[in-house]
């Protein structure tokens, strides 16, 4: 059953699509993590200036580069062309540079939230794990009931993850008899 391009083009994008665009993200940016940290390591041994927190920074700020260069391009990651979402104002149009990185540090500052919540669970245990479950799935339900499924950084900078229409397949695809 395939959707047609005009049914699925501006819908709000599925909180599996986001997550599988996430993944797919992370795995790059995970490469170019590598690839960076090979050359500060390499060059912070031969020089004797490594710093670890120095590291953790540039860490973000590339993250944050990565972001922005496709988000204020063309309004997909390499994930989100994966799975045929875009990221919009609220009217449609391409998001600026002050949206772009509004929306990354919120969302930075979301994973920082969860890393404290996995710490409270290693601290204070079985108590910890309930009240940062129930406070997730808080979070995701409210956005799930939100007639445009928002997270906080959708509502803070006014943009939104929509359903674009796929690529469409090659002729010889197109023209085979199943």
């Amino acid at each position: 059953m395939s959707e047609s391009a005009s049914s699925v083009d501006g819908q709000p994008s599925s909180l599996l699509r986001r997550l599988a665009a996430i993944v797919y993200d992370t795995l790059l940016l995970l490469a170019i993590w590598m690839v960076l940290g090979l050359l500060v390591v390499i060059l912070g041994n031969t020089t004797g200036l490594y710093s670890p927190r120095a590291h953790f920074v540039l860490n973000l700020v590339v993250a944050w580069g990565f972001f922005y260069w496709f988000w204020t391009r063309t309004g997909q990651t390499l994930g989100m062309q994966a799975w045929n979402i875009q990221l919009r104002t609220e009217g449609g149009q391409a998001i600026n540079a002050w949206q772009a990185t509004l929306r990354y540090l919120v969302a930075v500052a979301q994973w920082l939230v969860i890393l404290m919540a996995i710490w409270a669970v290693r601290e204070y245990g079985a108590a910890a794990i309930i009240v940062v479950t129930a406070a997730a799935l808080f979070a995701l339900a409210l956005s799930q009931f939100h007639p445009r499924r928002w997270m906080l950084h959708d509502w803070l900078t006014g943009t939104e993850l929509v359903r674009i229409p796929g690529l469409a397949k090659p002729r010889w695809k197109q023209n085979r008899k199943t």
